[in-house]
């Protein structure tokens, strides 16, 4: 990727000389998609190759829709490719417990204001018409349901036919899927940022969102749960549902804990189960030792989620 993006973004700044590349990319991370550091005269921005076209349209269409939120990086240019140019959200992840610059108040902080963003992402309105469009558009062509019960059914079966599944905490995970599956459903459609974890703080408050290429339709619960291993890592789900009360004018409730800690379990199963797309164990690659490795990784995955409360 970084052969691909570097001379794309070299003749862009070329042709655009208000931009430039900064010599120092430390800390540009680059996994799926290649992400490099530069500058608009004074102002620090971000030049984005993506890998693919589909997710590309996915982040200009989060970053437009969201845009009058302030919450997420302004969209500065697009050169028509594969290549976006996109402010910079300042700041940092924040530190969790047991790293050496942990604070208790900023993480607090950090809760409540991370609520009140979320809140004010999720009352961006999207039409009906739109949100039909979109969600079949990139759910493969098909509808929320049955994006869930295609993921659900190779879940169950997973659980079901390999022995590094069998542990009853699967079971209760993908139970609680189940159970909490109609609420989910029933609430309204809206656009959600799936990776919402991508995200900087400073000084414990919240500043923006940023990697939308996973932005999809969904409900509040989806967008909620989303966010689950920020509550896993650093508590602070109180905090969150007073932020979230203070943004939104209502009170998250124990059906709304349960859904989106569900969601957050079906998450894990998304990549279980690749997607849906498990075909058998045969499907599996690597040693009998590295599935039982992944297997407990997903398992801890589950544990975690299962400790956030009240």
């Amino acid at each position: 990727m970084e052969r691909q993006a570097y001379p794309v973004v070299e003749q862009f700044v070329q042709l655009h000389p208000e931009y430039s590349i900064d010599a120092n990319q430390s800390g540009s991370q680059s996994v799926t998609n290649y992400v490099i550091f530069g500058h608009r005269g004074h102002e620090p921005i971000i030049f984005k190759y993506f890998c693919e076209d589909e997710r590309k349209a996915r982040e200009i269409y989060g970053l437009r829709h969201f845009a009058q939120t302030g919450l997420v990086p302004e969209l500065l240019a697009d050169d028509g490719k594969r290549l976006i140019v996109q402010s910079h959200i300042p700041g940092g992840w924040i530190s969790s417990p047991g790293d050496p610059d942990f604070d208790a108040v900023e993480t607090q902080r950090a809760g409540h204001t991370l609520g009140q963003a979320t809140a004010t992402l999720l009352n961006v309105p999207l039409t009906p018409q739109a949100a039909r469009d979109f969600e079949s558009r990139f759910y493969d062509g098909l509808l929320l349901e049955r994006y869930f019960r295609d993921i659900l059914d190779a879940s169950w079966q997973i659980h079901q036919k390999v022995d590094v599944y069998r542990d009853p905490l699967f079971a209760r995970s993908l139970e609680s899927i189940e159970a909490n599956l109609p609420y989910i459903l029933r609430q309204k459609r809206l656009l959600y940022h799936q990776d919402a974890m991508n995200m900087h703080f400073y000084k414990g408050a919240f500043m923006g969102f940023f990697d939308l290429e996973m932005c999809r339709v969904g409900t509040e619960a989806m967008q909620i749960g989303s966010l689950w291993n920020f509550f896993a890592l650093h508590g602070e789900w109180s905090a969150f549902a007073q932020g979230f009360a203070v943004a939104s004018g209502r009170q998250l409730d124990e059906h709304d804990l349960a859904a989106g800690r569900a969601f957050a379990h079906f998450l894990v199963w998304r990549y279980a189960s690749h997607s849906g797309r498990w075909q058998g164990e045969a499907q599996e690659t690597g040693t009998a030792t590295e599935k039982e490795e992944k297997a407990a990784a997903y398992l801890r995955s589950i544990e975690l989620n299962n400790r956030v409360g009240w």
